[in-house]
């Protein structure tokens, strides 16, 4: 147990956990440089579906959100593995965790949302 509070890349989409504080702030930033290009700065939606409502295509969640950003979503969808493009699972476990801190949130310009309601049953 000692071990894993200093090696934070052993996480996983089964382990992962909501983050704070400098974790969050963290993620925002890697949110800023990766992810407004297709969610908005506002998580509003452009190309990639908004973040704000609660509807997801492959889950909400921290558990399904981190699972969609290290793997990758529906093949040929536009969704990248970012697990594979050079992100630790530690900043994928931040970014997944400031996205959840959307959910919400009113951005200026919403897209209309995309998937299923999701209803989460998440500790």
């Amino acid at each position: 147990e000692e071990y894993k509070k200093t090696a934070k890349d052993l996480v996983d989409y089964n382990t992962v956990q909501m983050l704070e504080g400098e974790d969050l702030k963290a993620g925002k930033n890697i949110w800023d440089q990766n992810c407004v290009v297709c969610h908005m700065a506002d998580g509003g939606g452009g190309i990639g579906p908004n973040m704000t409502d609660d509807y997801y295509i492959l889950g909400g969640g921290i558990k399904n959100i981190f699972k969609t950003i290290s793997e990758g979503g529906r093949p040929g969808k536009g969704m990248e593995a970012w697990s594979k493009k050079g992100l630790r699972a530690s900043q994928i476990a931040q970014v997944s965790s400031y996205i959840v801190t959307l959910n919400g949130t009113t951005p200026a310009n919403p897209k209309e949302p995309e998937g299923e309601l999701w209803k989460n049953n998440e500790e």
